[in-house]
């Protein structure tokens, strides 16, 4: 009988997501996906629809973004079974997608609007095309103003109500039920990136200060539902994909829903008033509002996609049907529904979730995943902590990672001279690489404090002999065998000076990690 195997399944891991407030406002604006992708959505100015393309008006301020599960009786019902989030709108009102993230360690998102991918015209997939880029790369895409319509230029995204015919969505679909935006981020493969910025490490070898990567903004002035349907014509590009779709892991993704509300409704949910009406044409060019071009002659664009041909902006379905003027505004009647659901952690609820996750896999000895999740940890928070670099340089320790556990426990000193856990995994890590140049450098440094005093001197003895300096690894082990009759590693030291042969590389004592963990 033979025995047949069973292929391994592979479980898409969910990247996990939280708020956080990066334009100065009471409300949270940007939405953050796994550790590199943040995307916010921004109000600007409606470009004329008048067949010309226009450069890229300024960001007028960002949306404030709501989470779905903290209106759960006020929210329709349709929008508690996706979940997600929703922000306001006007009738009309145009917006943008704001995406950021480090240029060491690229990502993708996938942007549908009612389900209709914004790059191909296609309906919505988690998956990724093998044979069309339908996403945008992060940080190369900063920002994406509308739907890919021209060579190297898009149609504005504008709000509009759902059951009016004007949505993309209604016109790819014939039917208006969705609404909203869809977005779909993804990491790269495991290994294709750096997990740390490289500058980090030229700050460490060089002494130099190496700052992160600013990105420039162009902000310059600080029925229920609703759909996104096609403005005027903006000069925009869509990047190429330079790395390639197998780049991208399509088991490590997180899919959200932004629902559209517009300002009576987002009333009725909030109890709060929406953002004030955007500003008129007029206005933006009597206050000499800046326009801004992100046209890059060095870059391939991709080709738009012929399933958008079809697609009628506001304005010509308005002629269409012989209107003129403004729509009319309705109110919305919400139907209260309560749903328990997993809450969408904020900026500091997640970075804590993440230090409670990763001490509790340190305790289980999955240094990886406690390397992960700490990382998490500290790429939420805005101020470097000097606990995680030590907890992360005890676990890199672990790992054998050595190197890597030498940068996080300097990185803490470089914060605090006089921490004893930092000095003393980056003692183990220099020990375990070969350094033992460096391991005497950091015993003298614990012999200073009375807290590990005995442990410093069991590391320089171990570092003299290691050198091969035998007298000078004797007489420091005597000295620690004055202060500590009974300690192992000094009577060991002397045997093995006397005996080289003998020589132990297993002398020290490892501190337990919780030691390295426990927060000030």
């Amino acid at each position: 009988m033979s025995h047949l195997k069973i292929p391994l399944l592979h479980i898409p891991e969910q990247l996990p997501i939280c708020l956080s407030k990066e334009g100065g406002t009471e409300d949270f604006d940007e939405i953050r996906i796994g550790r590199f992708t943040r995307i916010s959505f921004h109000r600007t100015l409606r470009i004329p629809d008048d067949g010309n393309d226009y450069p890229l008006p300024a960001g007028l301020g960002r949306f404030p973004i709501h989470r779905v599960e903290d209106f759960a009786d006020k929210v329709p019902s349709d929008w508690l079974k996706e979940g997600g989030f929703f922000l306001p709108l006007y009738q009309k009102e145009a917006l943008y997608l704001r995406f950021k993230g480090p240029d060491w360690h690229p990502t993708i998102a996938k942007v549908c609007v009612g389900r209709i991918n914004a790059i191909t015209g296609k309906i919505y997939s988690e998956n990724l095309s093998p044979s069309q880029q339908d996403y945008v790369v992060i940080p190369d895409q900063m920002w994406l103003d509308g739907i890919s319509t021209g060579q190297g230029t898009v149609n504005q995204f504008v709000a509009m109500p759902l059951g009016q015919g004007y949505t993309i969505e209604a016109q790819m679909t014939d039917e208006e039920k969705i609404g909203g935006f869809q977005i779909v981020g993804f990491e790269a493969l495991e290994g294709r990136f750096p997990e740390r910025d490289p500058a980090i490490d030229k700050r460490i070898c060089n002494g130099d200060e190496v700052g992160f990567q600013l990105y420039q903004s162009r902000e310059r002035v600080n029925n229920h539902s609703m759909g996104i349907a096609a403005g005027g014509s903006i000069k925009q590009q869509i990047h190429a994909d330079s790395h390639g779709v197998d780049t991208w892991d399509q088991n490590k993704k997180r899919s959200i829903t932004i629902h559209l509300v517009n300002s009576l409704a987002y009333k009725a949910i909030t109890g709060k008033e929406a953002p004030s009406s955007p500003i008129t044409m007029q206005q933006y060019q009597e206050f000499r509002i800046p326009w801004y071009s992100h046209y890059d002659e060095t870059i391939i664009p991709i080709k738009p996609p012929s399933l958008f041909k079809r697609i009628m902006t506001i304005a010509t379905i308005d002629a269409k049907r012989g209107i003129f003027g403004g729509h009319t505004k309705q109110k919305i009647n919400i139907t209260p529904e309560l749903l328990q659901k997993i809450k969408t952690p904020d900026i500091n609820e997640a970075a804590q979730n993440y230090r409670s996750r990763a001490q509790k896999d340190a305790d289980a000895k999955r240094w990886k995943e406690a390397i992960r999740a700490i990382s998490l940890a500290m790429d939420l928070d805005e101020d470097e902590k000097i606990d995680d670099y030590v907890f992360r340089s005890a676990c890199n320790y672990h790992l054998g990672n050595f190197k890597d556990g030498v940068i996080d426990a300097t990185i803490a000193l470089d914060s605090d001279s006089s921490c004893v856990e930092a000095i003393t995994w980056r003692a183990l890590c220099k020990k375990s690489s070969g350094d033992f140049e460096g391991l005497r450098f950091d015993a003298d440094e614990l012999i200073q404090y009375a807290s590990t005093e005995l442990l410093g001197l069991e590391m320089k003895a171990e570092a003299l002999f290691l050198l091969g300096h035998n007298s000078e690894a004797a007489a420091v082990a005597n000295d620690l065998l004055e202060k500590a009759p009974n300690n192992k590693c000094a009577k060991k030291i002397l045997t093995a000076a006397q005996s080289p042969s003998e020589i132990s590389v297993k002398m020290i004592k490892k501190p337990a990690i919780k030691r390295a963990a426990k927060k000030k």
